[in-house]
């Protein structure tokens, strides 16, 4: 009967979940984010009644293991705008890339002119990628996996709370716009968050998800190494 606490495990994950939506649709409030709430709750409940973390992650990783199935659905919304992302695909390339440039160059730099270690900064780099190829590319760098890992999830967490109150703030409307900015900046989270707003916002978030995930995949190991020997 060794299954029995891991399925309770999660269906509690997925009982604390749904009532986390449930509390937005009531609300609509920014901070009630259901990741965030779930994950703060199940946190106090693991604390509270002093669970091991292992022993959840029995029950829990048959969710994690859907992270990789999830990430592919959000082709779906990038396939119904394929004929229009089509005509668009250089410009929004571009954007892109510079994105991913400068978020990869000012996250090491901002990290070394605080003082941190050049391995704090290296795991910090990679951000705004989504976990697994954000964990590949700290390895590759030679990083630390799990603070890389914490990164990327406080990183898709804010931008799913801040994100779409920024936009708003900003005046940015253009449904392209605000896909772009918020898959580019806050990758899974953020895209989960916007394609909420529309298709054709979701279907743009998921594409400069996918082409920040390269860029950083590629770019990272070349201009990171290079970053840390200036301010050596």
């Amino acid at each position: 009967m060794n299954w029995i606490m891991p399925l309770f495990y999660l269906l509690l994950t997925v009982a604390v979940y749904l009532g986390a939506m449930a509390l937005q649709k009531r609300w609509n409030h920014p901070l009630l984010n259901p990741v965030l709430i779930a994950l703060l709750v199940l946190v106090a409940i693991l604390l509270g009644f002093d669970i091991p973390y292992q022993d959840y992650q029995a029950g829990g990783h048959w969710l994690s293991d859907l992270l990789a199935p999830s990430v592919v659905a959000l082709g779906v919304p990038l396939y119904k705008q394929l004929k229009q992302i089509r005509r668009e695909l250089p410009g929004v390339l571009m954007v892109v890339t510079l994105s991913t440039l400068f978020a990869l160059m000012s996250t090491v730099i901002l990290a070394l002119l605080v003082g941190a270690a050049n391995e704090i900064a290296v795991s910090l780099a990679p951000k705004s990628v989504t976990t697994p190829i954000a964990v590949m590319i700290v390895e590759q760098m030679n990083g630390t996996p799990s603070l890389g890992a914490i990164a990327v999830i406080v990183t898709g967490l804010v931008g799913a709370i801040a994100g779409i109150p920024v936009l708003n703030w900003m005046k940015i409307t253009e449904p392209k716009s605000r896909g772009i900015a918020m898959g580019t900046a806050c990758h899974a989270l953020g895209t989960a968050r916007i394609v909420q707003e529309g298709g054709e916002q979701g279907a743009y978030s998921a594409l400069s998800l996918v082409i920040s995930a390269t860029i950083s995949a590629i770019i990272a190991p070349l201009m990171v190494p290079v970053l840390l020997q200036w301010f050596a």
